[in-house]
């Protein structure tokens, strides 16, 4: 059925469950009509499930055929004569639609958004010398900015479908000038890099997805593993009425910090990988290469926006993962069942209001500096307990906006947006922090632009398909505990 024909058959059948209740009343429904009503509903249901998911598939649809075009406009391609020479290079990015901003190498993206990509020596400045790491991601980033890089790029996936995904047939099936090409592009882990114009269309994405992000995490680009990074940490006994490693005061000749002084330092957030994979048919890889480039950009950036806002909420710290912002220390709680009905459950009635006073408590102990930039983080299923809350007459306090329930922009409460991630906890269980409540730029997510693809070692000869597998190399930390305030459950 035609989404057209979908739309007329849910018209009609509204109409006839509508000219139901206006003949019979709300209360004078017989059983039978009753149950002709509960059918038409029903279907209705249904039907507006089929409409948004045609509506969806047609959107990505529309989505994927503005990346093809994008891509295969000649101006907005991998400029030719990056690396021949501070201004030859310039000139070559400015030519293709790239930007340099505040330090930033910046391409043009199908959104219409610049995406930061790389600070700016990586491309002009001189090759490090003492740092082996930071001059092997030049040196490649560099390699991967050339024309003939993408088209042996594109090239070696075309082989990986007649090689049955064997990354080393496919390699030796291309040319000479193809296999130079693209080993200027070879990681140490022995992976080829994305082509920074679909590296840009797939962070850019991500950054439309990631909860984390959304909320206004701050993200710095970095070329090396290690991002370094200033912390503040409040007074123990005061606060912090600081919002950077900035202070200042009323000072004489000798100014002098104070013990009302926030703590100043520097922390390290390591870079780690993460990773993504699909499986693509071999004829699709064959038939449609700059479809697989769109279709790596629109399906690796929302499996890698999920796995970021997992990694950025609830990560431990370890070797293998940054830690997330429910991880970090120093953070202050704000008991948000201390008084409900049932224990651990964010939930009231009309006898026990403490929950809606606990969590403006929880808002209003954010320090002034960080409200204007404040927002909620809570899992779906709380924010629908969130708005359940009821005053002494059983009206909810905080109801959804109208017309805001499936709207593609933030849902408010107190004056401030909220953004859903079913990776925060639950309630239900004691100590679970339910709810973020801060400044997300706080939170600082180091980003190294250099998306790297291998092949899964598993062969998909029995359905004729190649996995692709996408490495992402990020690291995520909290700057500045202050910024941030905890809705936990009972203790």
């Amino acid at each position: 059925m035609t989404l057209l024909a979908m739309r007329g058959e849910l018209e009609t059948l509204k109409a006839r469950a509508t000219a139901i209740i206006d003949q019979y009343g709300a209360g004078g429904l017989t059983a039978e009509k009753n149950a002709e009503l509960t059918q038409l509903t029903t279907k209705c249901i249904e039907l507006s499930g089929q409409i948004k998911a045609e509506r969806e598939l047609d959107e990505k649809k529309a989505d994927l055929g503005r990346i093809d075009d994008f891509l295969n406009q000649p101006q907005y391609k991998v400029p030719q004569g990056v690396g021949n020479g501070e201004n030859d290079t310039a000139k070559a990015l400015r030519v293709a639609g790239w930007e340099v901003k505040n330090g930033m190498i910046c391409a043009p993206t199908s959104t219409g958004k610049l995406y930061a990509m790389y600070p700016e020596q990586v491309l002009f400045g001189e090759i490090p010398k003492n740092d082996l790491d930071a001059a092997q991601f030049y040196k490649t980033t560099r390699g991967a900015m050339q024309p003939a890089y993408r088209m042996a790029y594109t090239a070696w996936l075309q082989a990986l479908a007649k090689a049955h995904g064997s990354e080393a047939m496919a390699y030796t099936m291309l040319s000479g000038e193809e296999q130079k090409a693209l080993s200027e592009g070879t990681d140490t882990a022995g992976g080829f890099l994305v082509p920074p114009d679909v590296q840009a269309e797939l962070l850019v994405r991500k950054a439309q997805m990631s909860a984390i992000r959304r909320a206004g995490a701050r993200v710095q680009a970095t070329s090396r593993d290690v991002l370094k990074w200033p912390m503040v940490q409040a007074n123990a006994t005061l606060g912090s009425i600081y919002s950077s490693g900035f202070v200042g005061s009323v000072a004489g000749e000798t100014p002098s910090f104070t013990d009302v002084d926030a703590a100043f330092g520097s922390f390290d957030v390591p870079i780690i990988k993460i990773r993504v994979a699909t499986k693509l048919s071999n004829h699709f890889i064959a038939d449609a290469v700059v479809n697989i480039l769109s279709f790596l950009a629109i399906n690796g950036s929302t499996n890698m926006a999920l796995v970021e806002d997992n990694e950025f909420i609830v990560g431990d710290g370890s070797a293998l993962h940054p830690t997330g912002i429910t991880s970090a220390p120093g953070i202050s709680t704000t008991d948000l069942t201390a008084t409900a009905p049932t224990t651990h459950v964010f939930t009231n009635d009309t006898t026990h209001a403490g929950p809606p006073n606990a969590l403006i408590d929880l808002v209003y102990s954010l320090p002034p500096q960080y409200v204007q930039g404040a927002a909620f983080l809570m899992r779906r299923a709380i924010e629908g307990k969130v708005r359940k809350l009821v005053d002494g007459q059983s009206r909810y306090l905080w109801p959804a906006q109208s017309g805001s329930m499936f709207a593609d922009v933030p849902r408010e409460l107190l004056g401030a947006p909220i953004y859903n991630s079913d990776f925060m906890a639950n309630d239900g269980v004691t100590d679970n922090k339910i709810i973020v409540f801060g400044d997300f730029s706080s939170y600082i997510i180091g980003e190294r632009a250099q998306i790297t693809s291998t092949v899964l070692r598993e062969r998909f000869a029995d359905t004729d398909q190649t996995g692709i597998i996408l490495w992402e190399r990020v690291g995520g930390a909290v700057w500045n505990p202050d910024g941030f305030r905890f809705g936990i459950t009972h203790t």
